[in-house]
């Protein structure tokens, strides 16, 4: 707990797997009932324990807890009912409070079909110190920061599985011409040559957004 430089994670979806044991339940944050203030515009956990939570909202907790204060960072899968559900206001209000976030990239629907069709996103995390924590709460508001958003709507299939590819106006695929090194033998020793292919050019603009997030991330500083 709190070594954790870098951490990468799809967790588990579903209200059909639910954390009910009360044991565990109390050991979290998001394991508690919470209660709107509407007066104060914010969410505050209550000593009442949840009857059940669905194991992504306390997997949020423990990622975060994970992580080293003020540098660790995570990318995690979450679907997006924890991100826009007003009765989950509170996880998002605890994220807010327990860490920055980096990024948040809009999947599309296909990601992970043809197996789920549930809808993700990906959440790029840093967690906070605990000072930073104390002075945003004596201070009675989180400082605003800038935030990396996108929107991955090509990911290189569709909803069957079935590889998709770029196409020009005409609809006709798109092929590049691609120079890889080949290794051949000669009398028994490896001979190393280029040579020029040509290749369809998967309709995938997910390493374009990662490509985009490192370099926003540089200019940050």
């Amino acid at each position: 707990m709190g070594n954790v430089d870098l951490l990468f994670t799809n967790p588990p979806f579903g209200s059909k797997i639910p954390v009910t044991d009360p044991a565990i339940l109390e050991k979290y944050d998001l394991g508690h009932s919470w209660s709107y203030d509407n007066a104060a515009d914010r969410w505050n956990k209550t000593g009442a324990v949840q009857k059940s939570q669905p194991p992504e909202i306390l997997f949020i907790e423990r990622c975060v807890r994970f992580l080293r204060p003020g540098t660790g960072r995570a990318a995690i899968v979450l679907p997006d009912g924890i991100l826009g559900s007003p009765g989950l206001g509170y996880v998002r209000e605890w994220l807010l409070r327990n860490t920055r976030v980096l990024a948040s990239i809009d999947l599309h629907p296909d990601t992970f079909q043809p197996f789920v069709s549930i809808q993700t996103s990906v959440l790029v995390l840093q967690r906070k110190t605990d000072e930073l924590i104390g002075i945003e709460e004596a201070a009675g508001r989180i400082n605003d920061y800038p935030v990396f958003m996108a929107i991955g709507n090509h990911v290189g299939h569709d909803k069957r599985g079935t590889v998709t590819y770029v196409r020009d106006r005409k609809g006709n695929e798109i092929v590049e011409e691609l120079e890889e090194q080949i290794k051949e033998w000669e009398d028994g020793t490896p001979v190393y040559r280029k040579q020029t292919t040509r290749r369809k050019v998967v309709d995938d603009n997910t390493l374009q957004i990662a490509q985009e997030f490192r370099k926003w991330l540089s200019e940050q500083g």
